[in-house]
């Protein structure tokens, strides 16, 4: 029986649920704090310093006594400066009850001082001589701790930083670093083996292009992956899936899924416990399968992709992305929202049609290349994926549509 979108998304978001969670029972992995840090944390991260390492300015402007100014106003008090403060220069000298200092955005504030003017509330509006005698004038008080940074007031040394299962996204890795953590333990991730099925493509007749876009994609959210090939031959194809089993936790297979003669990975595993193929309701990429092969007491669940590339691509995005994205600690969802077409489409009733797209220069979207699942060239000239609901059979310029971007 075929599926709707959602149900065999939740279908493929569950095997590969259920594979991260086993693979999260395995030893953690300790991975270097530097860019390119992916994943989610086993254990809870620990500070190593504070954070801000000392009192600071948040401004550019002037470190003061505030009770110097608690007269100011209509009459301004007019107050002496002393040498500039800087970020990286050191510790700067005390400053004085009677004298303003001005000081920039960083840079640690002096003993004595207890709040920080910007420069823009006084006057003349600059900060005069590096080595400061300049006279500035100030109109209003100012409270004690203004525009002040507090040593310690983000985090302290040894306090919890990032709890465990926190995403390892580019925040993170500059907080670490920031807070002086140089490793960190991971969980273990998955491990994901990209199969390409047909003779052509162990022949070189055709190039394997799906495997390599499924690898980048892995590659993109931070997961080890693997490629591989697979003549039109069962038995082949029930060795390799055995092999991968053993070292892998996802498998995605492209190709050998419909109805031809030679649909080798549903003649493999159809017959097996919960195998399912059919088609879902969206076009592309109608035929799917959904499957599991087992490897020393382990299910590893085989996401069965059509073969022509649109439909991989789309697939990919449609089935796999979400889950493997929440698995890897990488944000789940595309930016979406809705659009105005700039041109007609047609589409097939009970089908969720998936189109591809541009925005033009009025925000409006244009699609790009035919609904055929080859044109690959097409797809990777546009940024959007363009819906169409299968209760649609055609739209008019103006009409509205949902989006995802893709690039």
């Amino acid at each position: 029986m075929g599926r709707s979108v959602n149900e065999h998304a939740e279908a493929v978001a569950a095997a590969i649920h259920r594979a991260h969670e086993r693979r999260a029972a395995d030893a953690s992995v300790p991975r270097s704090v530097a860019p390119g840090l992916s994943g989610r944390l086993a254990r809870p991260a620990l500070s190593s310093r504070d954070i801000p390492g000392f009192d600071n300015s948040q401004m550019d402007g002037f470190a003061v006594h505030s009770a110097d100014l608690v007269t100011a106003g209509a009459d301004p008090v007019a107050l002496p400066t002393v040498a500039h403060i800087v970020a990286g220069g050191g510790t700067p000298p005390p400053l004085r009850p009677g004298t303003v200092a001005p000081i920039m955005t960083g840079a640690p504030i002096p003993d004595g001082a207890d709040a920080v003017v910007p420069v823009e509330r006084t006057r003349p509006g600059g900060f005069g001589p590096v080595d400061g005698g300049e006279s500035i004038e100030f109109r209003q008080p100012v409270p004690p701790g203004t525009f002040i940074r507090e040593l310690g007031s983000d985090i302290r040394a040894g306090e919890p930083l990032l709890d465990a299962g926190a995403p390892l996204n580019a925040a993170a890795v500059g907080a670490l670093f920031a807070a002086g953590v140089e490793t960190v333990d991971v969980v273990a991730p998955l491990r994901v083996a990209i199969v390409g099925t047909g003779t052509e493509l162990v022949t070189g007749d055709v190039p394997d292009s799906n495997s390599q876009a499924l690898l980048a994609h892995a590659l993109e959210l931070g997961l080890p992956a693997t490629g591989h090939v697979v003549a039109d031959d069962p038995e082949a194809l029930r060795r390799e899936l055995s092999a991968l089993a053993a070292e892998h936790d996802v498998v995605i297979t492209t190709g050998g899924v419909s109805a031809g003669t030679r649909e080798v990975v549903r003649q493999v595993l159809s017959g097996t416990p919960g195998a399912w193929f059919d088609h879902v309701d969206v076009q592309p990429g109608g035929p799917q399968g959904l499957a599991c092969v087992h490897s020393e007491g382990r299910e590893v669940p085989v996401v069965c992709l059509p073969g022509n590339p649109v439909s991989v691509m789309v697939s990919f995005e449609l089935f796999l992305r979400r889950p493997l994205a929440r698995a890897a600690g990488r944000i789940p969802s595309r930016p979406a929202g809705t659009a105005a077409l700039a041109e007609p489409l047609e589409s097939p009733a009970g089908r969720l049609q998936v189109r591809r797209g541009r925005f033009d220069d009025a925000g409006r979207i244009r699609l790009v290349g035919e609904a055929g699942s080859h044109l690959v060239a097409s797809y990777a000239r546009a940024e959007l994926l363009v819906f169409i609901p299968e209760q649609v059979t055609a739209l008019s310029p103006g009409d509205s549509v949902e989006w995802w971007t893709i690039a």
